[in-house]
């Protein structure tokens, strides 16, 4: 092989890495952005309400009571990446009208329940590992709640001593953290994990966990199920039915179609 032929055998092994290189990086400073409207939890209810000094019980089976109760719902999660940096937000909203019992004072009652359940998080997400096939992120940020409770109460006892309908809820707010792992599993499926703790104050703290599993169905529409666990405990100082406070868990299948562009 002469000079003249090298030179251009090297000159273009340099230009194609430097193509590659820098196509990589263009890749790494475009903004992805991914969103799984509508998808749906299957969520079971397991905790308790309290007004003052009342305990209302909250145990709600998804297979059971929660299809038959369940009146609305509303989800969405939403990403947006850009290099190691990821931006999220996330909305949860369901309505239930359960029929419970509930202990006032010595005196069980009847009660038809509205409950209403809002649970939004935002935050953003940093990667700090990657392997090619998986990556580690640390992610943070707030998570709000809030919840309305309507009890009406079957007076059907000779001497009525309660009254017929009692509104109670509160809203609140805390910050989390936690760790988020992503590992792709040949062309077409992907494995989620994750997990936080929120914390402000010993009566504001929350558990969650979520592991799913996803199958790209093409380059932007893909399909995932698994499975999602929140803790919640929280109790506000106020008294009387001003006094609110939900300590459950909330845990069951998420399924839906994800989008990216």
């Amino acid at each position: 092989m002469n000079l003249t032929a090298r030179t251009f055998i090297t000159s273009a092994l340099a230009t194609g890495l430097a193509t590659t290189g820098t196509a990589a990086i263009a890749a790494e400073d475009e903004w992805s952005f991914e969103v799984a409207p509508l998808y749906l939890w299957a969520k079971n209810v397991e905790g308790h309400t309290t007004a003052g000094s009342q305990t209302l019980p909250l145990e709600l089976d998804f297979k059971d009571e929660i299809l038959e109760n369940l009146d609305a719902a509303f989800s969405l999660h939403a990403e947006a990446n850009k290099g190691d940096w990821t931006f999220f937000i996330e909305t949860n909203y369901a309505k239930l009208d359960p029929s419970n019992s509930a202990t006032v004072g010595p005196v069980e009652v009847k009660a038809d329940i509205d409950f209403k359940d809002y649970m939004y998080e935002g935050g953003m997400a940093w990667r700090f590992a990657n392997s090619g096939t998986s990556t580690w992120e640390l992610y943070g940020g707030l998570r709000y709640v809030k919840q309305d409770v309507t009890i009406k109460i079957d007076n059907s006892a000779p001497i009525q001593i309660l009254p017929e309908k009692v509104k109670v809820g509160d809203s609140w707010m805390h910050p989390f953290a936690g760790v988020r792992y992503t590992a792709r599993m040949g062309e077409k499926w992907r494995l989620r994990v994750r997990g936080d703790y929120g914390y402000e104050g010993s009566d504001n703290t929350a558990i969650q966990g979520l592991a799913t599993v996803g199958y790209s169905f093409t380059d932007l529409t893909a399909a995932f199920i698994g499975y999602r666990y929140v803790d919640l405990d929280y109790a506000n100082s106020s008294r009387g039915l001003d006094g609110y406070g939900f300590e459950g868990d909330q845990q069951g299948p998420v399924i839906g179609v994800n989008f990216s562009f």
